[in-house]
């Protein structure tokens, strides 16, 4: 999982092939940086046998379309639909597809980023009924700004992802 913004170590296409060369089962993984030249230099690289999959939701689409294998990012947790539909018109040629899909997901993307993820995350997913309370570990606390739940049941709502007769979460 490379992800320098939270392990604050920035993984090399140099370091990526030398573990693959001495680990034979490690057969991909999961990127979340703003760097095409990365994925695409890995996959020239270690062939198109090596999975790289998106982690960073601005890039799903980007990513995909240079030979990303798939997606596994926060947004994922909201609308799997969506994102699946996007993988599935990359792949079948549909760009136009998944451009709408890219920016539909665009709006949610943004909102699971208004605070440190995943708090708005597990706040959403609460709103909408797959957690039982938007519980994180500390230092992380849950949202208790009543703005801010309003901004991201709207987020929600525009998405069609949330009724309006749903009532804020405590």
């Amino acid at each position: 999982y490379h992800i320098p913004g939270r392990t604050a170590v920035s993984v090399t296409t140099d370091t990526v092939a030398r573990i693959a060369d001495r680990a034979p089962t490690l057969v991909g993984m999961k990127h979340a940086v703003n760097d095409l030249d990365f994925v695409t230099e890995v996959l020239a690289r270690l062939g198109s046998e090596f999975r790289v999959f998106c982690g960073l939701e601005a890039l799903s689409l980007p990513m995909l379309a240079v030979g990303g294998a798939g997606v596994m990012n926060a947004v994922g947790n909201l609308a799997p639909d969506r994102v699946a539909a996007l993988c599935q018109a990359v792949t079948s040629g549909k760009l136009a597809e998944a451009r709408r899909l890219h920016d539909e997901l665009f709006d949610l993307s943004q909102a699971i980023f208004l605070d440190t993820n995943p708090i708005p995350l597990k706040y959403m997913m609460t709103r909408m009924g797959l957690l039982p309370a938007p519980d994180v570990r500390l230092p992380l606390v849950p949202i208790t700004d009543d703005a801010r739940k309003s901004q991201l049941d709207a987020v929600l709502r525009r998405a069609g992802l949330l009724t309006a007769s749903v009532s804020l979460v405590p």
